[in-house]
């Protein structure tokens, strides 16, 4: 169901170029209230080049969140209908997909407009595909992408290539490697050729995303300061720059909620100077 009533603005102090300034998060950037109910509009998205700029958190369903970002006495299955109301995309972990049926899944498509995004982590590569698009097939018109995730592969991704094609028939896909893991030249090759990007841990290099595809940066819960998430959101916008999608998830046990906003706010600064 999808929540009644104004919702509240929220509300952060955002320090950029060495000025501070308080930003209300209003209909161009976040949040709008409407006398019947919240209007949605593209919150969360600011143009990165020719195309979009998306963070998202991974899961909804966080018990840090509760009394925090959520309201006291939020109904859980209120949760998600509040959380879309406040941002633009959400990233299913494998495990709330995988033990969804296909009416809980359902109620996540009427719980969120049809501007919101859904993207699906995936880390088993031996997934049956069949069952995976029987089970969310009610979010086709709402799907982002696959995220695949899986714990062990060796650098040359030679097991990733039949889960690759299958996810593509699907939308979007990027690839999140283990930690420390660089793919060989081969792996490298492979991937380009399927037009997929490994994810940006962020930190380190920069991005060395490939023009047109998902272009996915992953966040910890490592505490950065507004001006060390302006640096996040300028790589993410000036190297995604001819990618279809910018992405910037926030994971962990409970993803930090109050960094989505900052990072919005300032994904939109900084696109509006760019233009």
């Amino acid at each position: 169901m999808r929540l009644k009533g104004s919702m509240m603005r929220l509300r952060t102090n955002v320090e950029v170029g060495g000025n501070t300034g308080g930003f209300i998060l209003r209909q161009d950037v976040g949040v709008c209230a409407h006398a019947n109910g919240p209007e949605l509009v593209a919150v969360g998205q600011a143009a990165g080049g020719g195309g979009n700029f998306l963070v998202a958190a991974r899961g909804w369903r966080h018990p840090a969140w509760v009394d925090n970002f959520y309201p006291q006495g939020l109904p859980e299955d209120w949760q998600l209908s509040y959380y879309s109301n406040e941002f633009r995309a959400v990233v299913v972990p494998a495990d709330t997909w995988a033990n969804a049926d296909t009416l809980e899944v359902a109620s996540w498509q009427e719980d969120t407009d049809e501007a919101f995004r859904f993207f699906l982590e995936v880390t088993d590569l031996y997934t049956g595909w069949g069952d995976f698009s029987a089970r969310i097939f009610p979010l086709a018109g709402q799907f982002g992408g696959v995220l695949l995730r899986p714990a062990h592969y060796d650098a040359d991704l030679g097991q990733l290539a039949p889960a690759l094609q299958q996810a593509q028939r699907w939308g979007p896909v990027a690839v999140i490697l283990p930690p420390g893991m660089e793919p060989s030249e081969r792996g490298r090759h492979l991937l380009e050729a399927a037009g997929v990007n490994a994810h940006w841990p962020m930190g380190g290099e920069r991005p060395r995303w490939l023009p047109g595809r998902l272009a996915l940066a992953l966040a910890d819960k490592t505490p950065r300061t507004p001006r060390q998430w302006r640096e996040v959101v300028e790589n993410c916008l000036g190297f995604g720059v001819d990618s279809d999608t910018g992405f910037l998830m926030m994971e962990g046990e409970a993803p930090d909620i109050e960094a989505l906003p900052v990072t919005l706010v300032i994904a939109r600064m900084v696109a509006s100077v760019d233009r």
